[in-house]
């Protein structure tokens, strides 16, 4: 089976280059273009589910993606939301440099327990609905906590600029999992796959 990992679309705290964190910050109308030609990409593949982020940016993404692709399940995950920033949440470039120049400490949430919690849901849904590919719909943080996780650190955190709406590949079978694509865009799926 397939697990494909799809970033959210475009908000305008990303644009403005902020963490978003946990903040619920709506798409854009970029974001919502991004979603539409995501879904269009992957017309023609069956998804036995959506699974998504409860935060509304990863929602709008799913549905908008469910109805191109003829997904009839929508399934909301706590265990697959954006990494909690705390601190840094809402904070700019600039306001983040300055924030840790200060020497202040952030008191994010740890990468190891980031990592822990998308595994398992990986693993969860990848069990549950075995044999059959299923997209789920995060964030940047969280999918690249996944990413660096399954290549060891190659990429993924602190390594991998994630784009809005992203597809991302796991094969997983009989309880291995091994990254195929990662961070490609709609166009760039489209060329990959011949379409």
């Amino acid at each position: 089976m397939k697990i494909y990992l799809i970033r959210h679309g475009e908000t305008d705290w990303n644009r403005q280059g902020r963490f978003q964190g946990r903040e619920d910050i709506p798409l854009n109308e970029n974001g919502i273009e991004q979603a539409k030609k995501c879904g269009q990409a992957l017309q023609g593949e069956h998804f036995a589910a959506i699974i998504t982020s409860p935060l509304v940016r990863a929602k709008k993404t799913a549905e908008i993606i469910a109805d191109c692709v003829g997904a009839k399940k929508i399934i909301e995950e706590e265990r697959i939301i954006e990494r909690d920033f705390s601190k840094v949440s809402g904070m700019t470039p600039k306001e983040r440099e300055a924030f840790y120049t200060s020497g202040q400490e952030d008191d994010k949430e740890p990468w190891e327990d980031l990592c822990k919690r998308m595994m398992l849901s990986i693993t969860k849904y990848a069990t549950l609905f075995y044999n059959e590919n299923i997209l789920m719909i995060s964030h940047g943080a969280s999918i690249n906590s996944v990413l660096s996780v399954l290549s060891n650190g190659v990429i993924g955190t602190r390594k991998t600029i994630l784009k809005n709406t992203c597809i991302n590949i796991i094969d997983y079978e009989n309880g291995n999992m091994e990254l195929g694509l990662y961070n490609v865009t709609a166009d760039e799926y489209l060329n990959l796959a011949g379409k």
